[in-house]
């Protein structure tokens, strides 16, 4: 591990979240989520939703995931290529910042059954 300076800035100092620094995480992603009408804006991907208000980059979701598709990057979660939809990220968010998007979820549900019916 690396040694941290004195000044408080080092590999593992974040600052904290702050209005600005949301809407800088806001731009990434497909947008607003449709699903959620709590009034706070989800970032939807091609797999999961995330909050980046409620998020407080704690990594547990990019260490967690089998596949590393979860990384963060300019202070936002991104999902890259490769999702398996495990759902270990959302299950194991202390946050509750990241949820499963239901129609993916779905449609693997549908390609994995077309596949076993393909092979039996």
């Amino acid at each position: 591990m690396r040694p941290v300076a004195a000044t408080g800035t080092g590999a593992y100092h974040r600052p904290p979240m702050t209005r600005d620094r949301a809407q800088e995480a806001l731009a990434f992603g497909a947008g607003t989520s449709a699903d959620h009408a709590d009034g706070i804006r989800w970032v939807d991907y091609e797999n999961i939703s995330w909050n980046p208000v409620f998020c407080k980059r704690c990594d547990i979701c990019i260490d967690i995931c089998p596949k590393a598709t979860l990384v963060l990057r300019n202070d936002a979660i991104l999902e890259e290529e490769n999702c398996i939809l495990c759902g270990l990220c959302e299950r194991y968010c202390p946050d509750l910042a990241i949820e499963m998007i239901p129609a993916a979820v779905e449609a693997h549900a549908v390609r994995a059954a077309e596949a076993k019916a393909k092979a039996d």
